[in-house]
């Protein structure tokens, strides 16, 4: 459990994106320490196969075939030559285990272990135990040899776009060609020759477009996908049972409403709060009162990580200054300034679920027929915390 690490995860995890190094994280138990043994989490275990180190669904239970990997262990700024063994064992359904060996010399409970790889190289920085910003210098010549040259080039199509948004910048302010909060992405994509549609795709050549008022952007957060529950596996069924399970009744429009934000950290003001179940791979919705917990919906993990990864292959975060009433008929809008990702980091998805960087927002309300109508089940993270969110 992240929540238990004796540093912050999240501040941590800052450190490495500046230098786009992508990393995934565990904590090891006292007990953990004591025996020689971590159980290797969902996460590590997407993390060592994506990078294509390790894939524990094809290993077999048993010592006789677990795999030892070297590897490089960085703590108390010294530079460790060690090794990895990854294996499931014969008991407890061979839940995979990972151990570090000579990391009980080096490491307290609850120290906060980074992993990442680079050239097939498997890298462990005990975060607690180092200088981050000493240790990962990318001036540092024993930094280079582990990491190498961290800069990423701009694609054709990055190019390409950055250079007609420029022409746009250059005319000034513009009116907005739709009245209301979605404006200011409507005029954008409609100057770039984008049509308006409900495809989950990209907007320009792979390049998703995202865009907002600058003033709301600087405290606000920004949606990165919308996702429904899977309702197969959920007890509420859709949109009108949340809304009539856990909405409340709005006087000013006469209606039942449930606009609210969730995070994993703490429930809100309606008892309600998300929970990951990294075990089955789910992220549920659940309710909480005193005496109990009740899973109202629930999301795949995985499906969540597809949809990520299927929105953001690249990304162009457009911020516009702006004249006149916010979503009013004569608002106009200056595109002033962007901020392009690439790749979004699957791995990180997790880590930022679980700390309460990420959240969701139930956008739902009744309709004068009684039935229920959503504006998408928001995932979304503060504008300030994009660069966690992408490989660079």
């Amino acid at each position: 459990m992240l929540s238990k690490s004796n540093i912050p995860v999240v501040d941590t995890l800052k450190i490495f994106k500046s230098l786009n190094i992508s990393v995934c994280f565990i904590v090891p138990t006292k007990t953990g320490l004591e025996k020689s043994i971590m159980d290797a989490t969902k996460s590590i275990r997407d993390f060592l196969n994506e990078k294509k180190i390790h894939n524990f669904q094809n290993q077999s239970q048993g010592t006789e075939f677990k795999v030892i990997k070297s590897a490089i262990l960085l703590s108390q700024n010294k530079y460790i030559e060690t090794k990895i063994s990854l294996y499931r064992p014969n008991t407890k359904n061979g839940d995979p285990r990972i151990w570090i060996y000579k990391l009980n010399d080096y490491a307290k409970p609850h120290d906060l272990l980074a992993i990442t790889v680079n050239k097939d190289k498997l890298i462990i920085v005990n975060c607690s135990q180092s200088d981050l910003q000493h240790l990962l210098n990318d001036s540092d010549e024993n930094f280079k040899s582990l990491f190498g040259n961290s800069l990423v080039e701009i694609s054709q199509n990055a190019s390409e776009l950055l250079s007609i948004m420029k022409n746009i910048a250059s005319k000034g302010y513009i009116k907005t060609l739709r009245p209301g909060d979605g404006g200011v992405g409507f005029t954008l994509e409609t100057l770039l020759g984008i049509k308006a549609n409900s495809s989950k795709l990209p907007d320009f050549h792979g390049i998703e477009i995202k865009s907002g008022r600058k003033k709301s952007l600087a405290k606000g957060r920004s949606t990165i996908f919308s996702q429904v529950p899977n309702w197969r596996i959920s007890r509420l069924k859709g949109s009108k049972d949340i809304l009539f399970t856990r909405g409340r009744y709005n006087k000013d429009s006469n209606r039942m409403k449930l606009y609210h934000e969730l995070n994993a950290i703490k429930k809100n003001s309606y008892n309600l709060k998300l929970d990951l179940d990294l075990d089955q791979n789910f992220l549920h919705q659940i309710y909480i009162d005193e005496d109990s917990q009740i899973i109202d919906v629930t999301w795949e993990l995985d499906r969540l990580k597809q949809r990520l990864a299927q929105k953001h292959k690249e990304t162009f975060w457009v911020s516009a200054l702006t004249k006149g009433n916010t979503g009013d008929a004569n608002e106009e809008f200056l595109y002033s300034t962007v901020k392009h990702t690439g790749i979004a980091d699957i791995n990180a998805f997790t880590t930022l679920l679980e700390t309460g960087i990420i959240t969701l927002d139930y956008t739902i309300k009744e309709l004068d027929s009684g039935a229920a109508k959503d504006k998408g089940y928001l995932f979304k993270i503060s504008t300030n915390n994009l660069d966690l969110l992408f490989t660079h």
